[in-house]
Parts: C-alpha cells; structure tokens; sequence
C-alpha cells in the first residue's frame, strides 16, 4: 500500500515539473535580450527529456465491514475469600418427581356365573305311576321272573323337577303266573315293575305293588258241561231200565260232566297291547339330579 502512495505522489510531482517548464516556454523574450543573444553566442541548451506520463494510480477499494458491536466485557470475578472453615457439602440434587402414569380405569369383569347345584327330590311311598303295555302279557306265554316293557302314561314331576317324560322307558317283571284250573279254578297273572328310565338317562330301581290279573270264571260253560253230561246219562239209563234206571243214569252223567269241569283249564289270563296299569310305589326313591 505504501509503495503505491509513493508511486502516485512522485508521478504528481514529475507532472507539474513538466507543467512548470512548458510554462516557462511560451513566455516572449524582451528585445533586449535577444540582441545580446545575437551579439553573443550562448551555449546550446539541451532540453532534459520529459519523464515518462504516469497514469493516476487507482483509487483504493475500500470494503464495506459490517460494524459489529462489541460484546460487554464479561463482570470480574468474584473475589476468592479464603476461610479456614470447612466449605459445606453441597447439597444433593432433588430427586425427579415422580411419573405419574394415567391408568384407564377399566370395568371388572362380570363374575362367573355360580356352579348349578344338583336338586335331590323324593318319590313318596305311595306315588301311583301309570303306564301302558308295549307287548302282551299271558299266564299262556309268561312264566315267574319274565320280564315285560312299558311306558309312562304321564310324566312324572316332583317339586317342578321333571323325572321321567310322557312316554319314557319302564321296565317290569313277572311276579306270579297261573294258567288256572286245577288249584284256583282261574288263571292268574302279577305284575310288578323294577325300573324307570329317567329324563337325564339315569336308570331309578324301584318296588311296587303287585298288579293281579284274574281270566273271567267260566260258571255257565261249567253249568252246560255238567247238564249235558246229566242227560246223557239219564238217557242211558232210561233205556236200560226204565224210570229208575234214567235217575241213576242222570246222577252218573252229571258226575261225569263235573269231572270233565275239573279236568280241563279255563282261557288264560292276559294284558293286550296298550293296556293302561297303575303300579303304586311300596317304598321311597330318592333321585339326584344328572349335571351335564
């Protein structure tokens, strides 16, 4: 930068020298002067040979700083006080408070429903339970100890607790069979039943009363029997030996026609299909009821 300050104040200089001589120049001689100058001889004078035109040197380009203001000077420090007491422990930071998370209430869930407790009911002694005949029953064909079939007639209830329905499974046995003639003169059949077939499929033993069943008394084929027989016998006996002979002819027939009785059996006694039996219970059942 000095260098060219240096250059442009000398170029100044050598300008207004060069300004001076030519100056100079142009100014006329007096006369006098050149008379003497032609009596005279003066030495040539060279003329110095004019330095050379320097060209202004370019003003500087000055750039634009942005002013910044200075920052204030930070305070001076406290002064260190020096004591020869303990400095105090600093004082433990304070703990976080503590997070506190927002917990959506919820609904409990509905309890559990209660465990169903099976219901105990009791068939008194005494209950009638009605039923119907699914095969037929004869003195004929059914001995002691066979077994027969049924249903119920009604549904069996207690306390609104439905036992068996309408139309359940009853089972049943021979209690005595008869064919009759000899020793009661009738045939004669019993029924009793020993088990039922419950709703919830338990089977229930029970014991019932037994139901008779008595074939119809034959008294007037009997009565025809031994008449018949009578008249033969009077018959015959007229024949041979007049009226005397015809009563001890009658007398024999009617003894013959009432050992004809004695020795043959009346008609068997039998339930058909569909026959409706009350049997009455000769002892209490409990039933418990079936959970799935």
């Amino acid at each position: 930068m000095k260098n060219w300050l240096a250059f442009a104040i000398g170029g100044v200089l050598a300008a207004g020298v060069v300004w001076f001589l030519m100056s100079e120049k142009q100014q006329p001689e007096p006369v006098a002067a050149v008379e003497v100058a032609q009596q005279v001889p003066q030495p040539a004078v060279t003329p110095e040979p004019a330095p050379p035109a320097v060209s202004p040197a370019p003003a500087p380009v000055r750039k634009t700083v942005p002013r910044v203001d200075p920052k204030p000077a930070p305070p001076p420090p406290a002064p260190v006080v020096e004591s020869s007491a303990p400095a105090p422990a600093p004082e433990p930071p304070a703990p976080p408070p503590p997070v506190v998370k927002e917990v959506k209430k919820e609904e409990p869930p509905p309890p559990p429903p209660a465990p169903k407790v099976p219901r105990t009911v009791k068939l008194a002694e005494g209950t009638l339970i009605p039923v119907r005949l699914v095969e037929r029953v004869s003195s004929e064909t059914h001995q002691a100890g066979d077994s027969f079939l049924a249903t119920l007639d009604q549904a069996l209830v207690v306390d609104g607790l439905v036992i068996a329905d309408k139309g359940s499974r009853v089972e049943g046995r021979v209690a005595t069979s008869d064919k009759g003639g000899r020793v009661r003169g009738v045939a004669m059949i019993a029924l009793e039943l020993t088990r039922i077939n419950t709703a919830d499929g338990q089977k229930i033993a029970v014991r019932t009363a037994s139901f008779e069943k008595e074939a119809e008394k034959e008294t007037k084929k009997d009565a025809a029997k031994v008449g018949l027989g009578a008249g033969i016998g009077a018959a015959i006996g007229a024949i041979a030996g007049g009226g005397r002979g015809a009563a001890i002819g009658a007398a024999a027939g009617g003894a013959a026609g009432t050992g004809a009785v004695l020795g043959t059996r009346g008609e068997p006694a039998e339930l058909a299909v569909e026959t409706r039996i009350s049997f009455r219970l000769s002892s209490a059942v409990s039933v418990t009821e079936k959970l799935d």
